[in-house]
């Protein structure tokens, strides 16, 4: 069997590993000149060794720096992922022999006009820790603390319904898999403001609950899922509650993760690529632009593509599997729907046609990703924590308190080499809100070797372009909204071309998705193919060969992968256990 993986993003690169790893012929298709997982990623100069002007007691070291500190690779964007959600991510990194460390990242959420809450990590079992301003007067202290309990008592209850939403046992009102955050948050507040009714005189007194719940779903909830979706205040308001409450269900007493010390995006990126490269010359090409996907007479597909001298080749492959943006694989699709339709094959022509209609309706939102050393953007340095959130709520014209910030201009700031550094600017209410997420990142040798780095997500202030190391425009895709029949239509049976990505996936789609989609798609080609191939091969010398470790044994996992080490040990799997799969998982 032969077959085409286009797009290089962890997505493909998977997809591309498990075929090889079954004995599939694969050829690694990318449009650009690296492969797409780690093509963003910045190499800090070793020799800007300069005292530390961030003062964080940071849990988040600098990745991929060699033994020998000759180079500090920082990964773009964030590759950090939390246990529980990211199960087969964790099984493939452990089958490439990834050393992966956890690291209890504390928070700190701020608004244009303070910092108002600190979360210290630990999934909410650590010390708490108060704003600094909280020690400003008495009636601040008490403002704070009681702040946080009322926060302490909204996350308990959130514990619940997503326990309750995990085993759908969710009450009528608010169980529907279409219920959104607005409505779930409009709901609980107004039957928190008066929980209970006084019998005999019908009187329900009011409580604080209602106004602290709606506090903490728009100022703490929205804040981390904007950030972790890289979605804007809007998109988090209308998701789906049920995703929330799933992805908290199943995070509940996990760590964050990382690659350790001296590893980052290129080593994964190059282990999974490592089994097409050995294939010979020519398996993986960079710099090559795919044309279009043309049907052949013998029942393949021929892959047209430009390469990097600029003439036209194409390879011949028995199935393709587009790991690309949504937009790439609907055009692709598009072409190759015609040529189906003039050859007559009707029955894959309707498949594919349900493929590229799922594929519309893929949403996309724009995400900057900026490293820098501008430490304007991060709270005071009290307030400082691993990740710093900033919410620009209040009117449009409000602007952010920190220092420097009225220095920089009118957002039109560019770097020496003309390049602009980009931020969202809410000018008008219209406007799309972003939570501004910060990662510091200390120096993996120390803070004697070298300044911390800053990775700013969706910045909405400008940043000083003469501290900016690298500037990422990139798209992100945003959940489903119909995901049982989008799901449907990009898994058909029987098929020549098949989807990978993180939309292809349940859930938000992140690196899981990435994963999580790339399984299904050879699964799904070993499945399809593999009766022939046995018989093929069986006819001839008796042995197995093509899919046979996938389709004969149940044991073995395709590709080799015990996928089911990432799920942690039996408490985990206990608590992550349900009776039948959900919408969103």
């Amino acid at each position: 069997m032969k077959v085409a993986v286009i797009g290089s993003g962890l997505a493909g690169l998977t997809t591309a590993y498990l075929l090889r790893k079954e004995g599939v012929e694969v050829w690694l298709l990318e449009k650009s000149g690296k492969l797409g997982f780690h093509s963003h990623s910045v190499e800090v100069p070793e020799s800007d060794v300069l005292k530390p002007d961030v003062a964080v007691a940071s849990q988040s070291p600098g990745k991929g720096m060699s033994e020998g500190d000759e180079q500090w690779i920082v990964d773009v964007p964030m590759r950090g992922f939390q246990g529980g959600y990211y199960p087969l991510l964790l099984s493939l990194y452990r089958r490439l022999g990834l050393p992966v460390v956890s690291a209890d990242y504390t928070f700190s959420f701020s608004s244009p006009l303070s910092t108002y809450f600190i979360h210290s990590g630990s999934s909410g079992l650590s010390i708490p820790s108060l704003p600094s301003n909280a020690l400003s007067s008495p009636f601040a202290l008490v403002h704070h603390v009681l702040t946080f309990l009322g926060v302490a008592i909204c996350y308990l209850l959130l514990l619940v319904l997503s326990f309750m939403a995990w085993h759908d046992l969710l009450p009528s009102a608010i169980s529907s898999p279409e219920f959104t955050l607005r409505g779930f948050t409009a709901h609980l507040s107004n039957f928190l403001a008066r929980p209970i009714t006084i019998p005999v005189i019908r009187y329900a007194p009011w409580t604080p609950l209602g106004e602290t719940f709606e506090f903490f779903i728009a100022q703490i909830v929205l804040p981390l899922f904007s950030s972790v979706g890289t979605m804007t205040s809007a998109d988090v308001w209308n998701l789906p509650v049920r995703v929330i409450l799933e992805y908290v269900h199943k995070t509940l007493g996990t760590s964050h993760y990382h690659l350790a010390r001296g590893h980052s995006a290129a080593d994964v990126a190059r282990l999974l690529s490592d089994p097409v490269r050995e294939q010979g010359e020519g398996y993986v090409r960079l710099l090559t632009e795919i044309m279009g996907l043309k049907q052949d007479e013998e029942g393949g597909v021929r892959v047209v593509f430009r390469t990097e001298g600029g003439g036209d080749d194409e390879i011949m492959v028995d199935r393709v599997v587009l790991a690309t943006q949504a937009s790439v694989a609907h055009r692709l699709l598009k072409g190759f729907e015609r040529d189906l339709r003039q050859a007559g094959l009707e029955k894959e022509r309707r498949r594919i046609d349900r493929m590229k209609q799922a594929l519309s309706s893929v949403r996309y939102r724009e995400t900057i990703v900026v490293t820098h050393r501008d430490t304007s953007v991060l709270p005071g340095k009290a307030n400082q924590r691993d990740l710093n959130f900033f919410l620009p709520t209040g009117s449009p014209s409000t602007k952010p308190s920190f220092a420097a910030v009225a220095s920089k201009g009118t957002g039109k700031d560019t770097l020496r080499s003309g390049a602009v550094v980009p931020y969202f600017s809410v000018v008008t209410e219209s406007d799309p809100v972003y939570t501004m997420a910060t990662q510091v990142i200390q120096h993996p040798g120390g803070s004697s070797r070298g300044r911390a780095v800053l990775q700013t997500t969706n910045p909405v202030i400008p940043i000083d372009p003469r501290t900016v190391l690298s500037v990422s425009r990139l798209e992100r895709a945003l959940p489903l909204r119909r995901p049982r029949e989008t799901l449907s239509a990009l898994r058909p049976t029987l098929s020549r071309i098949y989807i990978a990505g993180s939309y292809a996936y349940p859930g938000i789609p992140l690196l899981e998705g990435c994963v999580g989609s790339a399984k299904l798609a050879v699964e799904a080609i070993l499945r399809d193919r593999y009766p022939a191939e046995v018989e093929d091969s069986r006819a001839t010398d008796g042995t197995d060969t093509v899919g046979s470790a996938a389709m004969q044994d149940e044991n073995v996992h395709v590709g080799g992968v015990d996928w089911t080490r990432g799920r942690g040990g039996w408490v985990e799997r206990v608590w992550t256990w349900r009776r039948r799969p959900g919408v969103w998982s």
